[in-house]
């Protein structure tokens, strides 16, 4: 036994770890689980805030299974470094339509360097209570709903094998120069009621930022879809949300094995709004896909030119795997977004540059019969793009793909012109 222990005695002062080092290096990391009131009426945000202080510097702050935390102010992850936050109960989101008026986040990861927000189990669920943010909204669209989760200036950030549930707006945002972020395996469902749908939940909004993934996800915009049908609406074209969306300045994303329904696709967009703006969109990735009953499955979102708008530019994008499941168009590019006349909307020059679509099959939905694509570029601008194995079915009849205004050797043969 004396050996034993001067042996690793040994191997300590041979790796250059004294004993009393090693011990600290091995210790067990510092746990919190903050105490709920179990009330849904009292704050436990308070008591979670008090566990990132106490517990922050590397520790774990757990959220124990079987406990509803009430949320009725934002959380913020300031004094998270390194830390994991591991939710195996439920956090819900408070009906305050006066106090979340324009609050930014519900969970707002601000200036963080290192933090892992998951769960053990699997069973850990952020719910955004949204139905009647959804309703307050319907009625009135200057209500500021929050973001359910908002990343701005943090970097090495991991959210993981955690459900999230019916966010007052959209699910998930990271922009303000972050880097380094990873979403996986993750649900995200937003269910309509019969009194309300779903709106603007997008699954991912990806902004300002640098080497963002989401891997391994379901998102889920389910539609009321009788309700709807009484009233004459498209569930498509109601839902208004992307499933992941690039947004100006995002640069190296990456979406991949990615299921989603119900939504306005894998997109690139909106670009080139603001007055004098100079959007940019570069290097992503999405795919392998599975698109469900979406407006598009992937497309690219561009304002009319004119002077109340700027200049968009979309390099080095590609989609590739992309399953179509009753999709309206599997993709569209639109260069006259939000224009009150499409068809004669202010050419631009946007610049769409190395943007590939790559194995594409399935069959679309009935809506714009037989076409499939529609691929409306800029007029006075630039459009490198190409489509590649694109096995995509009209819901019936010979498929149509109508284009305008592509300057390169598309790989498919154009139907018509485009529109859009």
């Amino acid at each position: 036994m004396l050996f034993l222990r001067r042996a690793a005695t040994a191997t300590l002062f041979l790796y250059g770890l004294a004993p009393s080092v090693y011990a600290s290096v091995v210790a067990k990391r510092a746990t919190c689980t903050p105490a709920s009131a179990g009330n849904s009426g009292v704050d436990d945000v308070p008591a979670i805030e008090a566990a990132f202080k106490s517990c922050g510097n590397g520790g774990i702050i757990v959220i124990p299974a079987g406990k509803t935390y009430a949320i009725r102010s934002t959380v913020d992850f300031t004094g998270c470094v390194n830390c994991e936050f591991q939710v195996e109960g439920t956090l819900k989101m408070s009906e305050d339509l006066n106090f979340w008026n324009g609050q930014r986040a519900t969970f707002l990861i601000s200036g963080i360097t290192g933090l892992k927000m998951t769960s053990v189990t699997g069973g850990g669920l952020i719910d955004g209570n949204g139905v009647p943010y959804w309703i307050k909204f319907a009625a009135d669209s200057s209500y500021a709903r929050p973001t359910l989760v908002y990343i701005t200036g943090s970097k090495s950030v991991t959210i993981s094998n955690l459900r999230f549930k019916n966010p007052a707006n959209v699910f998930h945002s990271v922009t303000g120069g972050s880097t380094n972020i990873v979403y996986s395996n993750l649900r995200l469902d937003a269910t309509a009621t019969d009194t309300a749908t779903p709106k603007n939940t997008d699954g991912f909004d990806i902004g300002s930022s640098t080497y963002v993934t989401v891997r391994d996800t379901t998102i889920k915009n389910q539609a009321n879809f009788f309700y709807l049908t009484l009233i004459r609406f498209d569930a498509h074209t109601l839902l208004q949300d992307d499933c992941v969306v690039l947004k100006p300045g995002s640069n190296y994303a990456y979406a991949t094995n990615i299921t989603c329904s119900g939504s306005h696709g894998l997109s690139v967009g909106s670009l080139g709004k603001g007055q004098g703006s100079q959007d940019t969109v570069t290097n992503g990735w999405f795919g392998p896909a599975t698109m469900i009953d979406s407006a598009k499955a992937v497309g690219i979102k561009l304002y009319e030119g004119g002077s109340t708008h700027g200049v968009a530019t979309v390099s080095n994008v590609t989609w590739s795997d992309i399953k179509v499941q009753n999709c309206d168009y599997a993709a569209q590019i639109q260069s006259c977004y939000g224009a009150a006349d499409t068809s004669n909307c202010i050419a631009s020059t946007h610049s769409i540059t190395g943007v590939k679509f790559i194995n594409f099959s399935g069959t679309t939905s009935s809506k714009y019969n037989p076409t499939v694509a529609n691929l409306n570029c800029p007029k006075s601008g630039t459009c490198d793009l190409t489509m590649t194995n694109f096995n995509v079915n009209a819901y019936s009849g010979t498929r149509k793909i109508l284009c305008s205004n592509v300057d390169s050797a598309l790989g498919v043969t154009c139907n018509g012109a485009a529109s859009g």
